[in-house]
Order: structure tokens, then C-alpha cells, then sequence
């Protein structure tokens, strides 16, 4: 038997891994499937309705995640947005704020933040909302971090000269 049958990678979709040596930091957008097993620090979005995330019990993201099927198995420090289902496995561990229309969660599991179920149009319309702030809040600090930094070098100059 083919690997890729053994393991459920036969199908036409593209399915983008991860791996548990792996850290990304950034805005990160997906179509298909995503598996993370390593590190993402930032935001990570799916761009299409049939998507599904999926956070290996290796897996480690800090940030927001969008998608409509998510499945966490590993550690999420962020809110999770998911306008079809949530799952939380026995060896989840979550701190944030979900918003699903469907939810399953584990024995096992863990939650420390509060959960919401909404319908699927109210959930992408939050979605679309809470994207453009957390964009929004990025290019904030990316400007504030710029005028430090110019800020720093005038001063700088302006030392040296004297």
C-alpha cells in the first residue's frame, strides 16, 4: 500500500504540514488542509470554505486561528474561530475564547476562556471584523516601531554632533 493512502494524504486536496522542527512567525494563510506540529506565533487563516486545521498534539500556536474545521490535539494561546466545528481532544490545551457553531470537546481537555456558539454568518462576519483589527493593531506597532527606531537614530545623531 502506498504511504500516502496509509496515512489519508491520497486525496486531489493539497494538505501543508508543519513539522515539529519548524517555527513560523507571521501572518499565515492556508487553502485545503493545514497540520501544524511545530511552532506558529501570529495569525493563521484559511482562505477557503472547505479548509480544515488541524494543531498536532506537538503543535504550539500563539495568535488567533480562522477556519471553518478545526481539530486541536496540541496547545493554542489565542482565540478560535471555526463557522463549522471545533474538536478538542483529550490532549488539547486552550486558553482563549471559541466561537464555533459545533463543538466537541474531550475528556481530558483543557479550556480557560469562555465559549460561544453563533451561527456561521454571524461567526465569518466576527471573523472578518477581528481580522482587520488584529491587522490593523500589526501595522500600529510596525509604524510605532519605525518611529522608535528613527527616533533613535536622530538622537543618536544629534549626540554624536555634539
Amino acid at each position: 500500500m502506498d504511504l500516502m493512502k496509509r496515512v489519508g494524504l491520497d486525496r486531489e486536496e493539497s494538505v501543508s504540514l508543519i513539522a515539529e522542527n519548524c517555527h513560523v512567525q507571521g501572518e499565515l494563510r492556508f487553502s485545503a488542509e493545514l497540520i501544524i506540529n511545530g511552532q506558529v506565533s501570529g495569525v493563521v487563516t484559511a482562505d477557503s470554505s472547505g479548509s480544515g486545521l488541524n494543531v498536532g498534539t506537538k503543535g504550539e500556536v500563539v495568535g488567533n486561528l480562522y477556519a471553518p474545521s478545526i481539530i486541536i490535539s496540541g496547545q493554542v494561546k489565542g482565540d478560535i474561530y471555526a463557522f463549522g466545528h471545533i474538536e478538542l481532544t483529550n490532549t488539547a490545551r486552550v486558553s482563549g475564547n471559541l466561537f464555533y457553531q459545533s463543538l466537541q470537546m474531550a475528556a481530558g481537555s483543557s479550556l480557560s476562556g469562555s465559549l460561544r456558539q453563533m451561527e456561521a454568518s454571524e461567526i465569518k462576519a466576527l471573523m472578518v471584523s477581528e481580522e482587520n483589527i488584529s491587522r490593523r493593531t500589526a501595522i500600529g506597532r510596525l509604524e510605532a516601531v519605525s518611529e522608535l527606531a528613527s527616533k533613535n537614530v536622530d538622537d543618536n545623531n544629534s549626540i554624536s554632533s555634539t
